[in-house]
């Protein structure tokens, strides 16, 4: 099994590193100094995993103008491969002729099997199980070239409206950087919004993690762990729970669409 771990928290990286399992570590593009990035790269390949830069979630004009500025930084970090969240970072990737293994993340909706082929097409070498697809329908779908993110709290919605200056007034940017606030729906539910500074956006994480691990269906050759606001040390605790062969969730967790699909 080929494990891979998607984190935000940058402090997750050193024991993340340690974990002899996990194959492949996604670093946040969004929250890195670009002029670390060899050194990211070759800690990872040094502990013996691969290291993939991970694109933001949105990619507007400023933020495209961002990455074409700093196209030599990012040349230069020696990563393997490049996760990709929109059509026109896999543009900008082409454009630039940047090298890298490309994975498709999950909003490149590959439902179906003609989907996949698609987006091979437009650049993927591997693509990431939608989340609203249901064990049935992914085991139509195939698993070829695919992650299947089996733990994380994944994001609802993202947004260019900033909770911070909507509450305060005032631009966190700068200092705002990885910082939750509670946000509450009609039905009592506490939801996350993460800052996201630097492209000035904010991401709406589900207030509990997916948890499939103990589904002998959710078992695929390729899967991703998401760490979000986890406290340090917990990633690595949980990763050992996992492979220590214990198939018990956390206290509250979802199953997403994985049993009941979308209708």
């Amino acid at each position: 099994m080929h494990i891979s771990v998607l984190y935000e928290n940058p402090a997750h990286e050193a024991e993340l590193l340690r974990v002899p399992e996990v194959n492949r570590l996604y670093l946040p593009l969004e929250r890195m100094d670009w002029r670390r990035l060899p050194e990211a790269a070759a800690r990872c390949r040094e502990a013996g995993k691969e290291a993939y830069l991970a694109f933001p979630y949105l990619f507007r004009r400023e933020t495209a103008a961002y990455f074409k500025e700093n196209r030599a930084a990012l040349a230069e970090a020696g990563a393997d491969g490049w996760l990709v969240r929109t059509l026109d970072q896999a543009g900008f990737l082409e454009a630039e002729g940047l090298p890298g293994r490309r994975v498709f993340d999950a909003g490149l909706y590959s439902w179906n099997r003609e989907a996949a082929q698609v987006l091979k097409g437009l650049g993927a070498e591997e693509l990431t199980a939608p989340y609203e697809l249901n064990a049935r329908e992914l085991a139509e779908r195939g698993r070829e070239d695919t992650e299947l993110v089996v733990y994380g709290c994944l994001p609802v919605m993202v947004s260019a409206q900033c909770p911070t200056q909507t509450e305060t007034g005032a631009c966190a940017k700068g200092k705002g950087e990885y910082a939750f606030r509670p946000l509450r729906d009609r039905k009592g539910m506490v939801f996350r919004a993460e800052n996201r500074c630097r492209f000035c956006c904010n991401v709406i994480y589900n207030s509990v993690p997916l948890w499939l691990w103990d589904k002998p269906e959710a078992r695929w050759d390729r899967v991703r762990f998401h760490f979000t606001w986890e406290e340090p040390g917990q990633p690595s605790r949980i990763l050992a729970h996992c492979l220590a062969g214990s198939g018990e969730p956390p206290r509250l967790y979802t199953r997403g669409h994985f049993t009941r699909g979308v209708e």
